[in-house]
């Protein structure tokens, strides 16, 4: 029979290294089975499209190949190839291409392939030379200056596969399985096709395997595949082997493709589709689904036989980059970015200058620029309190917002090893917490000349700076911490306002003692440091005017000769420097939790529940 023949082969195929195999393998969730247990090869050279409707598990058996699961899943099962090298994006051996595989927008083509290329532990030169001769072999030389976010979708997963083997040419990078999740979402059908040739090519060229996820794929795109793996709704596996030899193997088991010019991926994918609408079709579908997942699997054991193959070695983690040449790296990239978006640089820093000029408009000239007054002195508070929280709270969502933009990326490459959540953490730290801290600079000189405040102007713009990168590093924690962006502003928003509520000083002078949780949350508030700190820079060693006239309208404040008497009524008593050290104490803590949500948060660590994986595997198997 042609299917048993094709068992045969791939048993033959097996023995090359580079084939991925695996046996028993299953996903579950809770005891809810995602993806049933089941045999497969993806055979060196080769390209193997998994097919199937939505819902039959194509993805997490990607997933699951290649390593990166996400931790509430359970798999069971054996990966190996015949050499006994681990399987998965950590160690090396597996490239993964999600289905909108993300870039840094402002770098150019060639910098983002000379990036992955010293991702990989390459010299900057060998890496130039590398990023040039991939760009002509995937099609991309004319667009090697061109910024990658002015690039079509089609000509970004070409360069997300380029990325994907740079560092292989010069040996710095062993030559990887490519596991590309729907590669063709979002192109036209000539761009998909160029995709999914492309990916073919490179599976003959280096002798190792490639697989893509496929919903619909068009007649042209089912000749570029030389194996399928057909799934069913509810992860069941229902063949595995040759394009060639799927038709006889359905019409063997009496569904023929009775049409001829029929495109064979549409007759098998309606083959294995479940009509929701119609009970009773959809029972008879289930039925269809679970005796076809029930012969492929007999066909498969009954063409067994013991195979011992090499120990699967579930090596240690793979790294390319030592710390410091990865912090230099990624310091360079992220540099690049950021001055390179001219456009939001611009915006920042409009938006901070006009927020300064407002405060000046709406306070004015606090005692027409002369003496100082007790009447002013609720005024010079409440000023120094709104500039604080405007300056804590635009910090930590511009920190919140980039680090999701960035994040996908990041994942990405921390899943293939390339560096340590810490690495990158700290080169970020050294490119945005700066820039905040100027922010807040140019807010403080414009509210300072505007408003005449009394205290020294480097004080002043110190005490904004400190606040503004103790919330950026805090921003940086919230998004390291967060599995999502939109989940990190949901918890980003709450933890300013508590903040903002422990942090301002009652301007009548009432500072009652808080409860013992509100005092932890007064050391923990960013705001509250701040603005003691421009409390006591503003008002210490201040003469005040006294008038009787205010006492009804400013209580006990109104009668106040100097400012060190308005700080006591306040209940301010720690000096300047005191409350700066503070501020820089809380952003090494932030930074130092936002270290360890990284390091918690490591992708590609599946749980793996009974997985044989790392012992001498003895099967019995002809077929996948």
């Amino acid at each position: 029979a042609p299917l048993l023949a094709s068992m045969a082969s791939l048993h033959q195929k097996c023995v090359e290294d580079g084939t991925i195999c695996w046996r028993d393998l299953s996903v579950s969730l809770r005891g809810r089975s995602l993806l049933h247990r089941h045999a497969g090869a993806a055979r060196a050279g080769r390209l193997l499209g998994l097919l199937g409707p939505s819902g039959a598990g194509k993805s997490t058996l990607m997933a699951a190949l290649a390593g990166t699961l996400k931790p509430r899943l359970s798999m069971e099962g054996d990966i190996w190839t015949p050499s006994g090298k681990a399987i998965g994006v950590a160690d090396g051996t597996v490239a993964l291409l999600g289905q909108d595989d993300p870039f840094f927008a402002e770098l150019s083509v060639r910098e983002t392939l000379q990036f992955a290329a010293q991702l990989c532990g390459q010299h900057e030169h060998e890496a130039a030379r590398e990023a040039d001769a991939l760009l002509k072999r995937i099609g991309l030389a004319s667009l090697a200056s061109q910024r990658v976010g002015s690039t079509t979708n089609g000509e970004r997963r070409r360069l997300a596969v380029a990325c994907s083997i740079a560092g292989e040419e010069s040996g710095q990078r062993e030559a990887r399985a490519l596991l590309a999740d729907e590669p063709t979402t979002g192109l036209d059908s000539f761009q998909a096709a160029r995709v999914v040739n492309l990916l073919r090519e490179l599976a003959v060229a280096r002798g190792r395997p490639a697989m893509a996820t496929l919903h619909q794929p068009r007649a042209a795109i089912w000749r570029f595949l030389d194996d399928v793996l057909l799934m069913a709704p509810g992860g069941h596996v229902v063949f595995c082997g040759p394009t060639t030899e799927i038709l006889p193997y359905f019409s063997k088991l009496g569904h023929a493709c009775s049409l001829e010019g029929v495109n064979p991926a549409e007759f098998i994918i309606d083959l294995v589709s479940i009509d929701y609408e119609d009970q009773v079709r959809t029972a008879q579908d289930r039925e269809r689904i679970e005796s076809f997942s029930a012969q492929f699997a007999l066909h498969v054991s009954a063409q067994s036989k013991p195979v011992c193959l090499a120990s699967a070695q579930a090596g240690a983690s793979h790294s390319s980059l030592e710390c410091t040449q990865g912090f230099r790296l990624l310091l360079r990239r992220s540099i690049t970015q950021m001055f390179r978006d001219r456009v939001t640089n611009a915006l920042r820093l409009l938006a901070t200058a006009g927020l300064g000029i407002i405060f000046g408009a709406h306070f004015g000239k606090l005692d027409s620029g002369g003496l100082p007054s007790a009447r002013s002195v609720a005024a010079r508070i409440c000023l120094v309190s709104f500039g604080v929280i405007a300056m804590a709270m635009l910090a930590m969502v511009r920190a919140v917002d980039r680090f999701a933009k960035e994040k996908a990326i990041v994942q990405r490459e921390r899943a293939a090893r390339c560096y340590s959540g810490a690495t990158y953490l700290l080169s970020k730290a050294f490119t945005e917490l700066p820039v905040d801290a100027f922010s807040a600079c140019v807010f403080a000189c414009i509210v300072h000349e505007l408003c005449g405040l009394h205290a020294n102007l480097a004080l002043v713009a110190t005490a904004f700076a400190s606040v503004a990168v103790a919330s950026a590093s805090l921003g940086l924690a919230i998004g390291a911490a967060a599995p999502q962006a939109d989940r990190a502003l949901s918890i980003g928003g709450p933890v300013m306002i508590v903040h903002m509520l422990t942090g301002v000083i009652d301007p009548a002078g009432q500072a009652a003692p808080p409860p013992g949780v509100m005092q932890l949350l007064q050391q923990l508030s960013p705001v509250r440091h701040a603005i003691e700190a421009l409390c006591v820079a503003e008002l210490q060693g201040m003469d005040l005017a006294r008038s009787a006239q205010d006492a009804p309208r400013m209580g006990g404040l109104a009668l106040v000769r100097t400012g060190d008497e308005v700080l006591r009524r306040l209940g301010v008593y720690s000096d300047f420097s005191t409350c700066i050290v503070c501020l820089a104490r809380l952003s090494v803590l932030h930074l130092l939790a936002a270290a360890v949500a990284l390091a918690l948060s490591q992708p590609g660590q599946a749980r793996r529940a009974g997985s044989r994986l790392g012992r001498k595997i003895a099967l019995s198997m002809t077929g996948p």
